[in-house]
């Protein structure tokens, strides 16, 4: 009974300096996010206007700190191509972990899709590349060259459907990728270049 008596003396301020200490931890670790100000939520708008799933379209711009944060609209535009390329990056990584066994048509889809989804990447980072270069689509070629990038998503997916795979994790990136694309256009298209370059 002494011996558990010592121990209870010794844990209880323990404990109770954890419990002091534990929200400093908690709140440092979550960062809130930016408040949406009136034209970070007409960008938002905007940039959802013709994406089939608007409410997923409008909780991924608005959760996302790096697209809300931007009020400028070719930033803005910018950091929702970033995105695309960072789940585009995330999509690549998970393509490159072991699925288990499979068929030897599963497996050619799959590799068919790795190298599909990295390409699709670099082509996204390449994208925002330009256009900053070009402070918006400077050259006739330059929106052509951003959506071209989702054919890659899309010659996965006849991969994965000719083997006849449903995957949810490629799935959810592509409706990803789709929105960064189709979102950052739809922003673009009013961003005028300070010089039409030739």
């Amino acid at each position: 009974m002494h011996s558990l008596h010592k121990v209870i003396t010794f844990q209880f301020p323990l404990f109770c300096f954890f419990l002091l200490l534990s929200p400093l931890y908690s709140n440092a670790a979550v960062a809130p996010l930016p408040k949406p100000n009136n034209n970070n939520n007409a960008l938002v708008e905007k940039a959802c206007t013709y994406i089939p799933d608007k409410p997923f379209c409008l909780n991924y711009l608005k959760s996302n700190p790096k697209v809300i944060s931007k009020s400028n609209p070719l930033e803005f535009a910018l950091a929702i191509i970033q995105s695309g390329a960072d789940d585009a990056k995330n999509i690549h990584a998970y393509l490159s972990k072991p699925k288990g066994k499979q068929s030897p048509q599963a497996i050619q889809a799959y590799k068919d899709c790795k190298t599909n989804w990295e390409n699709l990447a670099s082509g996204l980072e390449r994208s925002v590349k330009f256009i900053k270069e070009e402070q918006g689509y400077g050259y006739d070629t330059t929106d052509y060259d951003l959506k071209v990038n989702l054919d890659k998503a899309n010659w996965c997916g006849n991969a994965l459907e000719s083997a006849k795979i449903q995957d949810p994790v490629i799935a959810q990136g592509v409706k990803k990728v789709s929105l960064a694309v189709m979102g950052a256009d739809a922003i673009l298209v009013g961003v005028k270049p300070p010089k039409k370059l030739d």
